[in-house]
Formats: C-alpha cells, structure tokens, sequence
C-alpha cells in the first residue's frame, strides 16, 4: 500500500488552506470515480490518504474561488510508495502558480 501527502501553499511558501473560511477540497480519483476526499487542514493545509492500493489516480484540488477551481494532476502510485503534491498558488489572486511531485519508496 502507499500513502499520498497533498499540501496547498501560497507564493511565499505560507500554507494556503483556505479562502473566504472556506477549506480547499482534496480528491483522489482512479478511472474516474472519486476513491477518497477530504479538506485540507485548517493549520497545515495538508491532506493525508494512507492505505492507497498501487495504480494510476488523479489528484485533485478543488476550491470555487480559486482559478482553475479544480486542478487536477495525474501519477501512477507504485507499491510502498510515499507520493508527495504540491500545488502552489498566487495567493492575492488565486491563481495556480506551479504542481511539484515527489515519490520516494519504502523498503
């Protein structure tokens, strides 16, 4: 099983979680049915999916006032996988900056 660790930041590298007291959505799809979602931490802007079963998915970070209001990355998921996303965004004006990966694998 693998793990996916998302996090939202803004410009100055300042967690991002939500706009407008509203929490920024995190979803982890696979063949285009939503596996799991939840919000970011309020504190951290973190999501956390343990126990992910190896494949492809599609991460998705969803707020309706940020621009695109959803943003979605694609990754395969290897076996004993630690998958790291970060999206980051122009905070003043909501705008998706840069995604950054990485993958490291467990023994």
């Amino acid at each position: 099983m693998a793990a996916i660790y998302v996090v939202i930041h803004n410009q100055n590298d300042v967690a991002m979680s939500s706009i407008n007291g509203e929490l920024i959505l995190v979803l982890v799809a696979r063949d285009g049915a939503i596996e799991a979602q939840q919000p970011v931490d309020i504190r951290t802007a973190t999501a956390t999916f343990q126990d992910v079963p190896a494949g492809n998915y599609t991460i998705v970070a969803r707020h309706p006032d940020l621009t695109p209001t959803e943003t979605r990355y694609d990754v395969g998921v290897a076996e004993n996988a630690i998958l790291g996303v970060r999206y980051t965004y122009n905070e003043a004006q909501r705008r998706l900056l840069l995604i950054e990966t990485e993958m490291r694998f467990l023994p």
